[in-house]
């Protein structure tokens, strides 16, 4: 907001805010109430208990509470070549709670930069991060529209340390190159991959319904949406996914290290809250965590059948059906929907019903008994999607 004389910006004044029946019109107490919500987004609670016990004990457990140690190539000590590449890379951002900005990191010199290296690599080897580098200052951005009094009607955006980012950005480039060299990511997954864009899933349902235009078949798509992703993403089960995949080593290590024991404080005005633990999912704003958030979802249509088309641009996800018998298709797609679900009572995730929508494009009429569901809810039919910036209009058929 803009001072009418003189020109002077000032800070939104933040209103009293209301949770759970406590009011906070101090901006000390504000703040701790922001933060308690926040928080509370990322609670264990929120998972889906039964499949992840089952996924737990049949998936060597042990891995979570011990050093896995592993000579894999992808565990060498980091090289001068690859730190200085990583803070070029670095875009700027405001510094975390140790107070380090980009500026400063971008501007060492020859003795700064190699003591920086040989606190990565220390770090590398002992797996162990300094506290700092898993706390962030949150800031409160309200969501348009919304109302200002309530928690839930702020967009938190996380301030988190610069040295860490850098060293994130060292162990994504380690851990992507193996991974895409030993072909361990679907090729379906088109988000946070070089050389892939959004327009490869586009394009690929785009062709399917072209084809069904031109051979008079029919076309049901479905349009997932994850509850809360990436701040739900269930740590433990991410960090079996990983040791199935063969990482191993100092690399695994420091990853575990990095999401557990994570606090957020949030910051309004000159005032901070007191910290809170970070239960689940990847730390908002993190250099390595939309890596993860793939490396998580990367089988989530491994349940589905051979059949049914996919694609996937980070969490958008979509399945799909091409045939001349529509109810046959309402019945295979139906199972896939299924075995979706049943991925994320496995693995602690939820779709959501009301967000999750379907697009038929047919020619035939659409008869009452066409409806498909998720969790014994009926999924809402509509005659356009927009995917990935790009509108699917059933009308074109």
């Amino acid at each position: 907001m803009i001072r009418k004389m003189g020109g002077e910006r000032r800070e939104w004044e933040y209103p009293v805010i209301t949770l759970e029946e406590k009011t906070a019109i101090c901006d000390k107490d504000k703040a701790d109430l922001m933060a308690k919500s926040f928080a509370k987004v990322h609670s264990v609670d929120q998972l889906t208990v039964e499949g992840r016990r089952e996924v737990t004990s049949s998936n060597s457990p042990d891995v979570l509470v011990r050093r896995v140690d592993s000579r894999e190539k992808i565990d060498d000590g980091f090289t001068m070549a690859e730190l200085v590449r990583a803070i070029k890379k670095a875009k700027p951002s405001a510094p975390g709670g140790d107070q380090v900005s980009y500026v400063m990191l971008k501007h060492l010199g020859e003795r700064g930069m190699e003591k920086l290296l040989e606190l990565y690599n220390r770090v590398g080897v002992e797996g162990k991060l300094p506290s700092v580098w898993k706390e962030a200052v949150v800031i409160p951005i309200r969501k348009p529209g919304k109302d200002p009094g309530k928690p839930s009607s702020y967009r938190p955006i996380a301030l988190t340390s610069n040295i860490c980012k850098i060293m994130e950005r060292l162990v994504t480039e380690r851990l992507t190159y193996e991974l895409e060299k030993k072909g361990l990511l679907t090729s379906g997954q088109s988000g946070f991959r070089k050389g892939r864009h959004t327009m490869d899933a586009v394009v690929r349902l785009e062709n399917e319904i072209r084809k069904a235009q031109a051979n008079k078949e029919s076309v049901v798509v479905v349009f997932f949406d994850i509850e809360k992703a990436y701040d739900m993403m269930w740590k433990e089960g991410l960090l079996i996914k990983l040791y199935k995949m063969g990482v191993g080593g100092r690399v695994f290590n420091w990853i575990k290290n990095f999401l557990f024991d994570r606090k957020i404080q949030v910051r309004i005005g000159s005032e901070l809250s007191n910290k809170y633990m970070v239960g689940n999912g990847t730390p908002q704003g993190s250099v390595i965590s939309p890596l993860l958030f793939i490396i998580m979802i990367n089988d989530v249509f491994s349940k589905v059948p051979e059949d049914i088309g996919s694609s996937l641009f980070a969490d958008d996800g979509a399945l799909w059906k091409r045939e001349r018998n529509v109810m046959h298709i309402i019945s295979e797609v139906q199972s896939a929907i299924d075995g979706v679900t049943e991925w994320g009572f496995d693995w602690g995730c939820r779709f959501s019903v009301e967000k999750t929508q379907t697009v038929f494009f047919t020619r035939k009429r659409i008869e009452d008994g066409m409806k498909l569901r998720m969790y014994e809810k009926e999924l809402e039919r509509v005659g356009s999607f927009k995917y990935l910036g790009v509108i699917f209009d059933s009308r074109v058929t």
